[in-house]
């Protein structure tokens, strides 16, 4: 009889550490399969929609009739440096500059595309706005670059110095150094004193043609 018990007992306890064992091989399968599924979705986050890392939060875009020249050009004056020029069957399809923490991208003229440069168009409605450090010296090597003036260098009510001129593809840049920081009441009486459009247009071609 004591025998038999003793067997009983035995039988109890092993079927006790086969279930035991059982449960925790089942909590240790179920624990895995969530941690890769984690480890997966954290691999594809990585990934950042903004690609903050290479661009900021908007990247002008330019159509040039010649990609190289024109790199050459913005590298020359302006300081930029170029990031990499992508190379097709028929030449350049896209370049990268980087000045700062601003990168700008050109694209040659594809009439396929309706992609044309501001010269082939005629004009263009918008103008680059771009700090340097010194405007009197960017300017001119603007101008030596074969820049066209659009407005020379002059002191301006907000607090710049700065010039516009049209670069090889006839597009706008407004090159300006800042100076001060006026008042809103010093920025109205500047612009009290300025002269009317029409008076300025001819103030500012006679001074180009003068000057240049």
């Amino acid at each position: 009889m004591a025998k038999a018990a003793k067997k009983k007992a035995k039988t109890v306890k092993k079927a006790a550490r086969v279930v035991a064992k059982s449960k925790t091989g089942t909590k240790s399968a179920s624990s895995v399969r969530p941690a890769r599924t984690v480890a997966r979705k954290k691999a594809v986050s990585k990934v950042d929609p903004l690609n903050r890392n290479q661009y900021s939060s908007m990247t002008p875009m330019l159509t040039v009739r010649d990609v190289r020249r024109a790199a050459n050009f913005y590298t020359s004056v302006f300081g930029f440096k170029v990031r990499g020029i992508m190379d097709g069957p028929q030449g350049p399809l896209h370049a990268e500059l980087r000045l700062r923490d601003t990168t700008l991208m050109l694209s040659p003229e594809s009439r396929q595309q309706q992609s044309f440069s501001a010269n082939t168009l005629g004009n263009t409605p918008a103008t680059l706005y771009i700090l340097v450090e010194d405007v009197d010296d960017v300017f001119n090597r603007c101008v030596a670059a074969g820049a066209k003036v659009l407005m020379p260098v002059g002191d301006m009510f907000w607090g710049d110095r700065a010039a516009t001129i049209a670069d090889l593809d006839g597009n706008k840049w407004m090159i300006a150094t800042h100076k001060a920081d006026p008042t809103e009441a010093e920025m109205r009486q500047a612009m009290a004193r300025m002269p009317a459009p029409g008076e300025e247009t001819a103030s500012m071609s006679a001074g180009a043609e003068s000057e240049y």
